[in-house]
């Protein structure tokens, strides 16, 4: 019995300490590294070959630019989140930009302020100017041809900043006075409405036989007037354009199909003849399969050429037209004339067919029906003067971009809402507006090799950096213990 505690003492409990020693040396080394880490700050490691939880140096060079004071409110974020990472090194490059992690039930003052309810997950971009708000669903989008998701969040993100901080907001205004769709909360283009305001414009509503045209309006938008305009209004539409005016034009067709001779609407006809179009009387319907929805011919998937309003969208999804006309074109004889230039860049297959004389059977195609293709989305230029050019954008539908509802299957949905008709408009008015996106950063998910969030940065940096360290210091000590043991 002496002999084993004798052994134990000697033997075991001499190398059993200076085991407890070396594993606290080891622990001791691992919280120090990682201290130092903390403190140096060190960018998050991003092994994702999209760069993901990355700024580019694109969105750098922008943020860098920032004078104002911007806060950036996080709901339903967790630390690790792709949009919070990003967000933090906006901070790194800018401390005017601050990043705020909010819990909606913890700061109702807040989730008040910028409509966001407990559930929601959203952020909002604010500075002492005005604030954007961007829902989590708006920080990806789809690629219909590769089928890959695309993650846009620091391209949603920097714009948003930069959005908050420019110096003035376009003035965009909604023409009402002739049964428009209205913008009020019961009104067909409420949604649109909100929609181009949560852009960072002022939206108002205008009419001329009450008012003037204000001094500054960026964008007009002419939203399915169903009476004809005034002489008196005429004339301040036609200033507005002869001055560079830009508009948006909204048109269905069912106006023009109770006016057989299409002459109760001389003057709203006079204004779309200075940029050599008109809309149609009747409805346009499609026969090919890939350019309808849900197999329903007057749901058209329409054909997108390239440009700078469908640019984000042109690969990635498409729009839904609801019910449609035509728009008819002068010739380029008339165009040349009228010193307009017309490009098309929604229209349907050829396959579609266009009638007249709507009726019950209008989705159903008849020998006397004249087919396609047909334009329904155009950009008209007309040039004024060597400096100055006005701007028509013509689209022969205008309750593709309302909230009234239509059932799809089981589903109730807006058509604003179907794939991707909020963003055309959008678009459209940030092209008219000279609002475009500043920067387009798309980052394909379909090509991750590695995704790390930020906690997993931290792991792989003290395995990096922490190991071959212990390795040596370990080392060093085993050395030093040996030559002392065998002295």
């Amino acid at each position: 019995m002496r002999r084993f505690i004798k052994l134990i003492k000697e033997k075991w409990l001499r190398q059993t300490s200076m085991t407890i020693f070396l594993v606290a040396v080891i622990f001791a080394i691992f919280l120090l590294g990682n201290k130092i880490l903390d403190n140096l700050n060190i960018a998050p490691l991003d092994f994702t070959k999209e760069k993901l939880y990355s700024l580019s140096d694109e969105s750098k060079q922008e943020i860098k630019k920032v004078e104002l004071n911007v806060d950036m409110y996080f709901f339903g974020y967790t630390d690790e989140s792709t949009a919070v990472v990003l967000a933090n090194q906006y901070h790194d490059i800018n401390e005017k930009i601050n990043v705020h992690m909010i819990n909606a039930e913890e700061r109702p003052d807040l989730a008040t302020e910028y409509g966001v309810s407990s559930t929601d997950q959203m952020v909002a971009v604010s500075s002492s100017q005005r604030y954007k708000v961007i829902d989590a669903s708006e920080m990806y989008t789809y690629d219909t041809t590769t089928y890959e998701t695309i993650d846009i969040t620091e391209q949603k993100l920097t714009n948003a900043i930069l959005d908050v901080t420019i110096a003035k907001k376009p003035q965009v205004y909604f023409l009402t006075g002739h049964g428009e769709y209205g913008i009020s909360s019961s009104s067909y283009m409420y949604v649109l409405a909100q929609q181009i305001t949560n852009e960072v414009n002022d939206v108002n509503t205008l009419d001329l036989l009450l008012s003037d045209m204000p001094e500054i309006c960026d964008v007009l938008i002419i939203a399915n007037p169903v009476k004809d305009f005034s002489e008196l209004e005429t004339e301040k539409i036609e200033n507005y354009i002869n001055n560079g005016g830009k508009i948006v034009w909204l048109q269905d067709p069912y106006l023009f199909n109770e006016d057989a001779d299409n002459q109760s609407f001389a003057n709203i006809n006079k204004i779309l003849s200075l940029y050599g179009v008109s809309f149609s009387k009747g409805v346009v319907c499609e026969q090919s399969a890939s350019n309808m929805l849900a197999g329903s011919p007057e749901l058209i998937i329409p054909e997108l050429t390239y440009n700078s309003i469908v640019k984000d969208i042109y690969t990635d999804g498409s729009i839904v037209m609801f019910d449609a006309g035509k728009i008819n074109t002068a010739d380029a004889e008339t165009l040349e004339n009228l010193n307009v230039s017309a490009s098309p860049f929604i229209q349907t297959s050829e396959d579609a067919f266009y009638r007249e004389d709507a009726n019950s059977s209008i989705y159903t195609k008849l020998d006397t029906d004249e087919e396609g293709p047909f334009v329904l989305g155009e950009i008209l230029t007309k040039q004024i003067s060597e400096e100055k050019n006005s701007t028509l954008v013509a689209i022969s539908n205008s309750l593709f971009a309302t909230n009234v509802t239509i059932q799809l299957g089981q589903t109730v949905t807006t058509p604003i809402s179907l794939r991707n008709n909020d963003d055309i408009l959008l678009n459209t008015v940030a092209y008219l507006s000279n609002r475009e996106d500043s920067i387009r950063i798309r980052k394909d998910l379909g090509v991750v090799t590695y995704t790390a969030t930020e906690s997993q940065d931290k792991i792989v940096k003290a395995i990096i950096f922490g190991v071959p360290a212990l390795i040596i210091v370990v080392g060093i000590i085993i050395t030093i213990f040996r030559k002392r043991r065998n002295k």
